[in-house]
């Protein structure tokens, strides 16, 4: 396959990439195919390696030896919902104005388009003067944060990395954890008519979800307050046939700051069972973390469902080197943190490695009806991944 130069690196063909793999579906465990058309098209611009690894990512390199440098933007999507309300087909990728719409443009298939693009350029300015860039397309983020992309973390063994989540082109510096935690009630069952004789799991739950939200939290300085949000409740018996429900489960998402575990989650749920202190007979209460599975590249994934926090100085080299490569590629050198979770608990958060977040399309447009990017932001924040590769690469 024959390498693309020169005009073939513009902004029309840029564009015309990001339209191939919108129309492209990538919902979660379906990757494959947007996976493949980047891996090849990387070929295309010349990067040295490009292939599609083990954990089913495509993995793109400029470059050899150290420093290493990991750009990561993951591919899958949420799946697609209220289609009826979508004013712009999800997998059309039109374009009206400055806008290009569709399912996962902004979370975040642009940054990807634009990683692949900005590190091309860099190498075709002959720009790279040491190191090595590896440019990946991530799977199954959406499932869990950095399940899927912790192999090829471990394979290319970066010293800095790049988040490419939507950021509006501001460099994030940080985001608190992710949690996801089930709470059972145990009760006991009885006759609707007779409610005395049992012991009411779902009423008891409404109890301690009350006292859930008006829980006091700690605030992270830097990331904000610890948020607690209940998202799903069950009861069993269900459909219910005048019974009173013995079995209530709860789903709660946590978002916390820098210091929590998984067991601290933990305790803090357990404790909101003294709601029931002054009752004479106290329900059950198992509080425990949400295991989720999926299939990853046909591996099987099963995993509690707990992402840690991460945080980068604002003095320190990764970000003082990120801040100039944006000032030259003509973007306000702005610093933010993220208010979802990303890919950087595991890079950060797990693994201590330098991180920041950089990318296309504004934070909260992600997951929503007509997602979208603004066109003349993905041509800059293109410039921008160029800029920051060869500023974190420079001696």
């Amino acid at each position: 396959m024959t390498a693309l130069a020169g005009p073939a690196l513009d902004d029309h063909r840029l564009l015309a990439f990001l339209q191939d793999i919108v129309r492209i579906d990538s919902t979660t465990e379906h990757e494959d195919a947007a996976v493949a058309r980047i891996a090849d098209e990387m070929t295309r611009l010349g990067f040295d390696e490009s292939v599609v690894d083990g954990a089913g990512n495509a993995v793109g390199r400029i470059g050899s030896g150290s420093p290493v440098l990991l750009i990561d933007c993951h591919v899958d999507t949420i799946p697609v919902h209220s289609e009826k309300a979508w004013k712009h087909p999800p997998f059309a990728a039109e374009l009206d104005g400055d806008r290009l719409y569709g399912l996962g443009v902004c979370d975040m298939k642009a940054s990807a388009a634009a990683a692949v693009y900005g590190v091309a350029r860099l190498k075709h300015q002959g720009a790279l003067t040491r190191g090595t860039v590896y440019v990946v397309s991530s799977i199954c983020e959406e499932m869990m944060e950095g399940a899927a992309l912790a192999p090829t973390v471990e394979r290319c063994a970066p010293d800095l990395v790049i988040i490419g989540e939507p950021s509006d082109l501001k460099l994030c510096v940080g985001q608190r954890g992710r949690a996801k935690m089930e709470v059972v009630v145990s009760g006991r069952s009885s006759h609707a008519g007779h409610p005395e004789v049992g012991l009411n799991a779902a009423e008891l739950m409404a109890e301690y979800i009350g006292a859930a939200a008006a829980l006091r939290h700690p605030r992270d300085e830097k990331l904000g307050p610890r948020i607690l949000t209940c998202i799903d409740v069950h009861s069993e018996p269900y459909p219910s046939v005048s019974q009173v429900p013995n079995t209530c489960v709860a789903r709660f998402d946590c978002r916390f700051g820098r210091g929590e575990t998984q067991d601290s989650l933990l305790e803090m749920l357990r404790s909101l069972g003294s709601v029931w202190d002054r009752r004479s007979e106290k329900p059950g209460l198992d509080c425990h973390p949400y295991l989720t599975e999926f299939v990853a590249h046909g591996v099987k994934f099963a995993e509690p469902e707990f992402a840690a926090a991460w945080y980068t100085e604002p003095g320190s080299e990764i970000v003082t080197r990120s801040l100039a490569g944006l000032r030259d590629a003509g973007i306000e050198p702005v610093m933010s943190t993220y208010g979802f979770c990303t890919n950087g608990s595991l890079t950060a958060g797990i693994k201590g490695i330098p991180t920041v977040g950089f990318g296309i399309g504004k934070e909260e447009v992600a997951h929503t009806v007509d997602e979208w990017v603004s066109v003349e932001n993905f041509y800059r924040g293109t410039r921008g991944y160029t800029a920051l590769a060869q500023h974190l690469l420079a001696r």
